[in-house]
């Protein structure tokens, strides 16, 4: 074999290998916060390891299979059924408690995954962020992904000795009503409503009033993800490009808020992913303020039908 056809060999073998590793890591997407998703690769590479806590919290199938090691939560478990605020999140205290017996320490990487289009990941992500834990991290396209991957999976309950999780809050994580109220309509805050087009227009109603917060901006949480089989994270650029298109840009306040602020968990999660800094959750979200007499609303719907009759 001569050395010319050696070197175009060699220069073949080395473009299908990179396609391979592009293939294989495609999911990643470029963003500017990278190191908060990790696909299953990254997983498999670190189960088992020193100082590494996975939760799996999927609504079901934990007991038929799950990731090695993993740790089973309800993501129930993060609703203060005494807040009068339904959906609300579990206080400092409860959340201590939690994750104490849960096994969780200070000093852990926590990788959480559900199913994968699901909200319970980033429910927890969000919980965790707030509660002062900062290395959080999420399995890109969930237990569907580890699947797909064709990765090991385990039956085996982990049984882990009780954690020393001690929560410090992050208040500038989160919004209440109030806030909200004195937020609508300035120009360097964005009201980022990322229910169903349905719920913001009012034509689905889930509290005593429909429609959205006056100036707020719709974009439905799904959109960031992939479509077509596994739901990974879509890349950055058509994030970045569906984000700018509703005018939520990095030099503006981000507030998010859905029903019960599961599907704002998983906004929050995608900005932080893309880099944004100043992101909060109204974490009352529709189910407080569609529920309020008092609060203004735009219902697009009835001002339709309204028109419609004349």
């Amino acid at each position: 074999m001569n050395r010319r056809l050696v070197v175009v060999l060699g220069f073949v073998f080395v473009l299908i290998s990179a396609l391979g590793i592009e293939k294989a890591y495609a999911e990643d997407g470029d963003y500017p916060n990278a190191h908060l998703l990790v696909n299953a690769n990254w997983v498999e590479e670190h189960v088992g390891q020193e100082g590494m806590y996975i939760i799996d919290v999927r609504k079901a199938g934990y007991d038929q299979g799950h990731i090695p090691t993993a740790v089973h939560l309800s993501i129930d478990k993060l609703v203060d059924k005494d807040h009068p605020v339904e959906g609300y999140l579990i206080s400092k205290r409860k959340i201590e408690q939690l994750m104490k017996d849960l096994g969780v320490r200070n000093d852990q990487t926590v990788v959480i995954y559900d199913e994968g289009k699901e909200t319970s990941a980033t429910r927890l992500f969000y919980a965790l962020e707030y509660y002062g834990h900062d290395n959080v991290r999420l399995l890109n396209g969930g237990y569907q992904a580890w699947i797909a991957a064709q990765k090991e999976v385990s039956k085996e309950v982990s049984l882990k000795s009780k954690g020393d999780f001690k929560a410090t809050i992050k208040k500038d994580l989160m919004v209440e009503k109030e806030d909200v109220k004195q937020m609508v309509g300035k120009e360097d805050v964005v009201l980022f409503d990322v229910r169903s087009p349905e719920e913001y227009k009012g034509e689905k109603v889930l509290a005593r009033r429909g429609g959205h917060i006056p100036s707020a901006v719709n974009l439905e949480w799904t959109t960031v993800l992939k479509d077509d089989g596994v739901p990974f994270f879509k890349d950055a650029a058509r994030i970045s490009k569906l984000l700018e298109g509703v005018g939520v840009i990095p030099e503006k306040s981000i507030v998010v808020y859905c029903h019960k602020a599961n599907r704002a968990s998983h906004m929050y999660y995608t900005l932080r992913l893309m880099g944004f800094e100043d992101i909060t959750v109204y974490e009352g979200s529709w189910i407080e303020w569609g529920n309020d007499p008092n609060t203004p609303i735009n219902n697009p719907s009835k001002q339709e039908k309204g028109l419609r009759s004349l």
